[in-house]
């Protein structure tokens, strides 16, 4: 069995339950796990890790674990369900061309204080009830425990409010998933078939979607810049590094919906102006990932709208679009998004390393 996995940092942990997977199914038959998660970020994020992936070998399954960290970035938000579903809606669009003869399997988590299934979760409803429109094999890891623990999920299970620490649960889970997967695969339809469905469910229409790579990007920059390429235990990653004073422009008929990053210590802010129907400005962000205080670097993204708003479903017409690495020459509203900031110092020669960017725009 091939498996994919998107996920957040639960998806990562050391004696996790992805370990505890891949031991249970190997017990039964050859498998071959790929490590695509990247942790504290949205679905947004395993959209660009497909596109920086594509050209796999067979692929099987898709496991889909971004429960928790969606819920983090749009359930307080208005209509943040809806925000949610246009992620879902791009991740299946890209997964569908890449691999549309695999299976996408969403693994539902839950932050401890939702554990209980008597706690009342909108954003768990919404999610799984849109798993079950689309016909996915949906493993819901929350209904599961309440019902193994009778309703009373034991204190042990949680490491702290978001991650499943302990590894005797970590065990549970891993084992649950390998018990349930091969009868899913078995039974489940192919993403080429939910995205069909997709289609028929979403507000959100039929988007047309273009993913630009560092190397592409590199014609809109001007000044100090060179296309580079760094790697760790999890990813090989290209990217174009933006020096000081170099900047990166374009005006395109997509608007720019998310903008991949390989954060380091060397990060600092970023000017980004956007002018489009639905979003004009400029704002300063940092461009700093907190974890780069205890890792080389990460992988991570600003979803370009919620810089600016509380929704990532804007008008997605054509956009006027510039990443500057200087400080505009007017005053800036300060926009930091999750678990970027800037450093105490400003680094002495700082830079921003550009994955790439998501583009958008409603079908003709």
């Amino acid at each position: 069995m091939n498996i994919l996995i998107l996920g957040g940092s639960n998806s990562l942990l050391k004696d996790g339950y992805v370990q505890h997977l891949e031991q249970a199914l190997a017990a039964s038959g050859p498998v071959q796990v790929r490590q695509l998660s990247v942790g504290a970020t949205s679905t947004l994020a395993a959209i660009g890790r497909l596109y920086d992936t594509a050209g796999l070998a067979d692929v099987d399954v898709i496991l889909y674990e971004y429960s928790i960290n969606d819920a983090g970035h749009f359930a307080w938000r208005p209509d943040g369900a809806r925000s949610w579903l246009l992620c879902l809606h791009l991740l299946i669009q890209a997964a569908a061309q890449l691999y549309p003869r695999a299976v996408l399997v969403p693994l539902v988590f839950a932050m401890r204080r939702f554990a209980p299934l008597h706690v009342n979760d909108p954003f768990y409803q919404a999610q799984t009830e849109t798993f079950a429109a689309l016909g996915l094999p949906t493993i819901d890891l929350r209904q599961w425990f309440a019902d193994l623990f009778l309703g009373r999920v034991p204190d042990w299970l949680y490491g702290d409010e978001a991650h499943y620490a302990a590894p005797h649960g970590t065990t549970l889970i891993g084992c649950e998933i390998a018990r349930r997967l091969p009868r899913l695969l078995q039974e489940a339809a192919p993403l080429e078939a939910t995205w069909a469905r997709m289609q028929a469910v979403s507000p959100h229409g039929s988007l047309a979607m273009f993913y630009v790579p560092a190397a592409g990007l590199a014609q809109f920059a001007s000044g100090p810049v060179e296309v580079r390429r760094d790697a760790n235990r999890l990813m090989d990653l290209t990217f174009l590094r933006l020096g000081a004073g170099s900047a990166l422009a374009m005006r395109t008929e997509m608007f720019p919906l998310a903008v991949y990053l390989k954060s380091d210590a060397q990060h600092h802010d970023l000017a980004l102006t956007v002018e489009s129907e639905g979003v004009n400005g400029t704002v300063v962000t940092a461009t700093r990932h907190a974890d780069t205080a205890s890792f080389r670097f990460i992988c991570s993204n600003l979803p370009v709208p919620l810089l600016f708003g509380n929704t990532l479903a804007v008008p997605f017409g054509p956009a006027s679009f510039e990443l500057a690495m200087t400080p505009p020459a007017a005053p800036a509203v300060r926009a930091d998004f999750d678990c970027f900031g800037a450093a105490a110092q400003p680094p002495p020669a700082p830079h921003c390393d550009l994955c790439g960017i998501l583009f958008v725009a409603r079908a003709a």
